[in-house]
């Protein structure tokens, strides 16, 4: 939340959580947003935590970390994918939203055929 002498400017978690999720789906060799498979769970009631297809997130101190669940192409070199798509939503945050992102973590959980 941010405090300007026009008032406040609050974004949702769910909100941040969808700028996640869009920005990995467009990373080449992303085939798909998967499943979330390890929902954490005492997280799950905070109002501070957001989730959209394939992420779960949450805020605090003003620091946004993020568990992004994809399906990697076939033939996608994993590593790379997942520093990529790592990198695509640090930028994407920090030109929309301007928050500090203190983790993003990507789970490659399956690999199309």
């Amino acid at each position: 939340m941010e405090e300007t002498s026009l008032g406040r400017v609050r974004i949702a978690p769910s909100v941040l959580a969808t700028i996640v999720s869009l920005t990995a789906s467009a990373v080449g060799g992303v085939a798909q947003m998967s499943a979330v498979s390890r929902p954490p769970s005492r997280v799950l009631h905070n109002p501070n935590t957001g989730s959209a297809p394939g992420v779960t997130l949450q805020v605090r101190n003003g620091e946004i970390s993020a568990d992004v669940y994809i399906v990697a192409e076939a033939e996608t070199n994993l590593k790379t994918l997942g520093h990529t798509v790592q990198q695509q939503i640090m930028e994407a945050l920090e030109k929309m939203v301007a928050m500090p992102t203190g983790q993003v973590n990507v789970y490659i959980e399956d690999v199309t055929e």
